[in-house]
Order: structure tokens, then sequence, then C-alpha cells
């Protein structure tokens, strides 16, 4: 995880506002870099954004594939 975010290739959303359900609050999303809460150590599984609103979300599970209220984005 530091050697990806070292080397500029991870997105460190520790930093970034969460909802109640704990799904990070994404300004935005970069495609070809990878994702992980650097403060928790855990890394980010998929990122979805939100269809009524084009909120974009990140979560530690694979919530955001196949959902039929969200565009994935991301999935690890």
């Amino acid at each position: 995880m530091l050697r990806k975010l070292v080397a500029g290739k991870l997105v460190d959303v520790s930093e970034c506002e969460q909802t109640e359900e704990g799904y990070y609050i994404l300004p935005g999303f970069v495609d070809g870099k990878d994702y992980a809460d650097c403060a928790a150590e855990r890394w980010i599984w998929s990122i979805g954004r939100r269809y009524s609103d084009g909120v974009v979300l990140a979560s530690t599970s694979n919530i955001f594939y196949q959902n039929a209220d969200f565009e994935c984005l991301f999935l690890r």
C-alpha cells in the first residue's frame, strides 16, 4: 500500500467524509489508480456513482458492483 502511495499509483481516501453506512464520499474518480484508506490499512473494493445525484462513493466491499442504483466505476 505504501509503495503504491509513494509511487503515485494510489489514492488515499482516509481524509474523505463518510456516510452513515461507512462509505467514503469521493470528490471524483481517477481511472487507472488504486484506492485505499491508508490510515486504517483497508483497500477499497468498489467505487460507484449514484444515478440519482451523481455522488461518487467508495466501499471496502463490492456493494457497487451490479447495483441497480449505481454506475460501478471501480472493482478490485
